[in-house]
């Protein structure tokens, strides 16, 4: 293309850009435009232009090429090389033309001229060509500018920008391995929106995560093999990121992403951490009372409630419109108690609490939003049983003289003694034989070697069921825990070890 013909394309295809058609608001990517353009004027013998110094290590053109294109994102960037961490040498909004001068040999990148860079470089998936059609000549296929390819940014502080979620979907193609693990793109949301994400089109194995502004995954995807990943999720005003992850070979891939207006969900009075939960006091001899809800978008509420003497605490979550959940914690986060019950059935925790502050979590345990009604409930406890057993183990109680004949002790285990160690001494190898029986609750139990600790065998029967372990020990010191799983339990321990041949 000569020079007054280039120029005379750039001054007209830029002047359309102020046409109303081509305003940023449009949501529908228009079709490829066909500009009638005049027979060029006889040659004008022109100046030469000065030379420009070359640019080093310039990126490979595979192709050079004189083609007319404009933005079809909301806003695109033009860099001052193929990459998007480059200098931003001006954002484009929707619907300005520019002349692609070259594909790149590598990448999805294309090489460009506007009026204000001379040279610069543009992602090909933010443009569309434009048919361009001089007198007397057919107009065919409009030609292609890139290709899908590992193209979009790693991170996402560098991720893509598909633009603004509506109706119409924003579509993005792309594609990673092993050596481009992760695609990132990012998209605005207005107002509280469902968003509806596809990730389709793989051969490979590909999972997506949706990240919200800080960077934190609000929901994934991530089912087996080459099959489709869907999410969707209700998401208030913000920026978002999808994140593309290659477990396997190269895939190449298809993202979808639209949404429908959603309604701003109820104000949250819980806390979402213990360290935020909100405080329903000392039940100690009395009870507290609590509503609110639980779904999509609010994942966990938090309860804080203390005891200032030994309790029976009744727990009972009801009111429930979908499936919800809760648990039961101590103040350093350990797990005591939880109550699962399926679809809307009420759940019910009872547990035996010494004085300190305790936390309750409830979470939604399906797709649903509920809303539930929270009660808790103290009242006197008996004195715990006498505890034999040390709590670590280097306090471990002794189980004395074990052999062919059984050694029997008797304690307990629970919500504020999770934990009892035992030791014994084998002065030789021998069969050894433990087995723990509970009257209740749900205990169970680790063999370790004393020196360093190590887990030999364990038992772990749900509830009630007998624990029993058998194994082959040389000469040593070993040591068995018992702890409990859920509830206060008495429990027998009986040991015995049978010299081996």
């Amino acid at each position: 293309m000569n020079s007054r013909l280039r120029r005379l394309l750039l001054g007209s295809v830029f002047a359309l850009a102020t046409l109303p058609a081509l305003a940023q608001t449009q949501t529908v990517v228009p079709p490829p435009v066909v500009v009638q353009v005049p027979a060029p004027p006889a040659p004008v013998v022109e100046a030469p232009a000065p030379a420009v110094p070359a640019v080093a290590a310039a990126p490979a053109v595979a192709e050079e090429m004189d083609a007319l294109s404009f933005v079809t994102w909301t806003s695109a960037s033009v860099r001052g090389a193929p990459n998007g961490t480059a200098t931003l040498e001006e954002t484009l909004p929707f619907g300005s033309q520019v002349i692609v001068t070259g594909r790149l040999a590598a990448g999805g990148w294309v090489r460009v001229q506007t009026p204000k860079t001379p040279v610069g470089y543009m992602w090909a998936q933010t443009l569309a060509p434009m048919r361009v059609a001089l007198p007397g000549t057919p107009t065919g296929p409009a030609p292609t500018l890139g290709q899908a390819d590992e193209s979009a940014d790693d991170t996402i502080a560098t991720a893509t920008a598909l633009g603004m979620v509506g109706a119409t979907p924003l579509v993005a193609e792309g594609r990673v391995s092993q050596t481009d693990q992760t695609d990132a793109y990012s998209v605005t949301v207005e107002g509280w929106t469902e968003l509806s994400v596809d990730l389709a089109g793989m051969t490979g194995d590909a999972d997506i995560e949706l990240r919200d502004g800080d960077g934190q995954t609000v929901a994934s995807s991530a089912n087996s093999g080459s099959d489709a990943e869907h999410m969707g999720k209700l998401v208030a005003p913000g920026t978002y990121y999808f994140v593309i992850t290659s477990y396997g070979d190269g895939t190449p891939y298809r993202l979808t992403v639209s949404g429908t207006p959603g309604a701003a969900p109820p104000p949250d009075a819980a806390g979402s951490s213990q360290s935020d939960a909100h405080d329903l006091g000392d039940v100690t001899g009395t009870s507290a009372e609590a509503g609110d809800w639980v779904g999509p978008a609010d994942a966990s509420d938090y309860y804080a409630f203390q005891v200032t003497e030994r309790q029976t605490v009744t727990i009972g979550l009801d009111g429930m419109s979908a499936d919800a959940d809760i648990n039961l914690e101590g103040a350093d986060g350990s797990y005591l108690l939880s109550g699962t019950n399926v679809d809307t059935e009420a759940e019910a925790l009872t547990a035996t609490l010494d004085p300190g502050t305790y936390y309750l979590n409830v979470y939604p345990a399906g797709e649903g939003a509920t809303d539930y009604r929270l009660t808790v409930a103290g009242g006197p406890a008996e004195p715990p049983p006498p505890d034999h057993a040390g709590n670590t183990p280097d306090a471990a109680g002794t189980i004395e003289n074990v052999g062919r004949t059984p050694v029997t002790l008797s304690d307990w285990v629970g919500f504020t003694d999770k934990d009892d160690y035992w030791r014994f001494t084998l002065a030789s190898r021998a069969d050894v034989t433990v087995r723990l029986t509970m009257e209740k609750g749900d205990a169970d139990i680790d063999l370790l070697r004393a020196s360093d600790q190590e887990s030999l065998i364990s038992g772990a029967n749900s509830g009630t069921d007998p624990e029993e372990l058998q194994l082959r020990l040389d000469p040593g010191t070993y040591l068995l825990r018992v702890y409990s799983y859920q509830g206060d339990t008495p429990y027998t321990l009986e040991t015995k070890a049978v010299p081996a041949k």
